[in-house]
């Protein structure tokens, strides 16, 4: 009777082991290793699905009916080539950022938290400095040919990456608020690290105002890598000084030797 009970009982996993092309049950188990590995995946596809996005964006006006007329013509042209050539470098950051995640060995709390995070601030920071260099060279064409050259590039996936840093960096700066009482250097993290846009108005050409304004664009460049490096320096100390601190409140002791 046991006997009988017992293989009533062992149907389930008999029918499942037999069950063609079945790993589901694999994957569910490896889960939480493999997370660095299927994060790595989505932004690999993410760079082609903002390279495909980008060009159809840039190109748009050559089905649109947006070319315009004579010079404008011209001015076009230009515009679409100095964006197709910036969507490739930028697409490659969005893969280099992806395959790098994808090599991480860390456990699910640090690859959050700190691999996750850390990774995203560095893309947002040199993607949206990228975009700010080729909008500087767009804006010294229009300087030098009197070209109506766009300085716009579309930036509104770079919304997406939200998600993935605003739970780590809302959770440190709650922290650096709430048990440390650094309240502006919560603000940095939270909020004030987002804000990179230091460039300016384009000038008329040849204008000594023109050339002002295209300098202070590539001002503008160094300017959001060094807040980007600022704010990664911020990060790495206190995300290194509330996990010391948590690893103690774990593990608690008193730095004095017992006679």
């Amino acid at each position: 009777m046991e006997k009988i009970l017992n293989q009533v009982l062992d149907l389930p996993q008999m029918i499942n082991s037999k069950l063609p092309m079945n790993t589901f049950n694999s994957w569910a188990n490896d889960s939480e290793g493999n997370i660095a590995s299927w994060v790595g995946k989505f932004y690999t596809v993410s760079a082609l699905v903002v390279l495909i996005g980008s060009l159809m964006a840039v190109l748009s006006p050559l089905w649109s009916g947006g070319m315009g007329e004579g010079v404008d013509i011209v001015s076009s042209i230009v515009t679409m080539v100095v964006w197709v050539y910036a969507a490739f470098p930028i697409a490659q950051m969005i893969r280099s950022t992806g395959d790098g995640l994808s090599e991480s060995k860390s456990g699910i709390v640090n690859f959050v938290f700190k691999d996750l995070a850390v990774a995203n601030i560095k893309l947002l920071g040199r993607v949206t400095a990228l975009v700010a260099l080729f909008g500087a060279l767009a804006m010294t064409l229009s300087w030098l040919t009197t070209l109506n050259v766009s300085t716009d590039y579309a930036t509104d996936w770079l919304a997406n990456v939200d998600y993935a840093y605003a739970l780590p960096m809302a959770a440190v700066s709650e922290v650096t608020n709430g048990l440390i009482g650094l309240e502006f250097i919560g603000n940095i993290l939270a909020n004030d690290w987002t804000n990179w846009d230091p460039t300016m108005a384009a000038g008329a050409s040849y204008s000594w105002d023109g050339l002002m304004a295209v300098a202070w664009e590539y001002v503008g460049v160094v300017v959001i890598l060094a807040k980007l490096y600022v704010v990664l320096a911020f990060y790495h100390f206190f995300y290194g000084l509330i996990s010391s601190f948590v690893a103690w409140v774990q593990n608690p002791y008193l730095p004095f030797k017992s006679k």
